[in-house]
């Protein structure tokens, strides 16, 4: 406890007396405010890009696949790439109502391919529902020890949320189960393999009514839309105390409820430390007509303009054709004018 004042000493001097008191409590804490400093501003590790002759891991960690999925296929595709597969035990599992297998299970599965040194990255074969309820039961963290790709998107929203806040880049892109098959090109699963691949340099999108011009940078953030607001209030929850590019993407939402949340945004000052915006698919959204609107994409745009940022609207990701692979968590630039935009990774940090 620091001493009392000392009647009569010059003030300068009872300043003095109580400070050198402070000093043992303030080298104390200096480490940890250190620490709090370095957790916001730290680089992000980014996983090995894979080579051919390597393995990837499937798993399901959310809903269970449909029944026309086959898995023979999607091996010959990785195949193709020149790539290995090692499947999820439960991958496949039917035996539950709707998940891939009991919470455990999947979040096993999950584990086995984190920490399996042969598999150089973790594919999520669909999503769904689910992806949250392995969060307690599975050490993302070892990732930090031996880092891989994890890919999905939709759902896996959840888990690139728990990624970001690990610092470790991920892929927000195309899974398995979406993969065409049926002698058509498929440049969603073309662009899965420039990213595992490393050859993802630029996306390119064509001019859009709602785009918002100007140039920005920061770290490419987000996902489904739905996922990343249930987030708030937990530790996944996605803030922007650093420059940040957000891209978010629905599907099968009623428009009032895509409204509720860019108000929930809005209000909660989310939106104010954004340096840019990525609109992507906007997928069978309901409601419209009784909402009073043609286009859930108005919906975001009257959120997003007062804003004074670059925004992009059309951009190729999420529930539909092509849903293109970009690198969350890594340096982005969006540039936004009358002929288009477009979105640039940077190579290194």
């Amino acid at each position: 406890m620091p001493q009392a004042a000392k009647p009569g000493l010059p003030r300068f001097i009872n300043e003095i007396s109580t400070m050198k008191h402070l000093i043992p409590i303030l080298l104390l804490l200096a480490p940890l405010l250190a620490g709090a400093q370095e957790s916001d501003t730290a680089e992000f590790i980014r996983p090995p890009y894979l080579h051919r002759g390597d393995t990837v891991g499937i798993v399901s960690p959310a809903g269970k696949l449909p029944l026309n999925t086959d898995t023979a296929k999607i091996r010959e595709r990785f195949a193709s790439w020149g790539l290995h597969v090692k499947f999820g035990a439960h991958c496949a599992d039917r035996e539950q109502p709707y998940f891939a297998g009991t919470d455990e299970e999947r979040a096993a599965d999950l584990q086995a391919m984190i920490d399996d040194p042969s598999v150089k990255a973790v594919i999520a074969c669909r999503g769904g529902y689910g992806s949250v309820r392995l969060l307690p039961l599975a050490d993302l963290a070892r990732l930090r020890e031996e880092p891989k790709w994890v890919v999905g998107f939709s759902d896996i929203t959840m888990l690139h949320l728990a990624l970001r806040k690990l610092r470790i880049e991920s892929i927000h892109g195309p899974m398995p189960s979406g993969f065409r098959f049926d002698g058509e090109e498929d440049p969603s699963a073309e662009s899965l393999r420039q990213a595992l691949f490393g050859e993802t340099e630029c996306i390119e999108v064509e001019p859009h009514p709602l785009n918002q011009p100007g140039t920005a940078s920061g770290r490419l953030a987000g996902g489904n839309l739905t996922v990343i607001r249930s987030a708030d209030g937990t530790s996944e929850e996605l803030t922007a105390e650093e420059p940040t590019v957000l891209l978010i993407e629905e599907v099968g939402e009623f428009v009032y409820r895509i409204d509720r949340i860019m108000q929930s945004l809005a209000r909660s000052g989310k939106l104010e430390n954004l340096r840019a915006v990525v609109v992507g698919h906007f997928s069978e959204m309901l409601g419209m007509e009784k909402f009073g609107v043609a286009d859930a994409c108005a919906i975001i745009s009257s959120y997003t303009r007062p804003l004074g940022i670059p925004v992009v609207f059309g951009f190729p990701a999420g529930h539909e054709d092509p849903n293109l692979a970009v690198y969350l968590g890594r340096r982005v630039t969006v540039s936004v004018d009358e002929e288009g935009a477009r979105m640039e990774f940077a190579p290194a940090d």
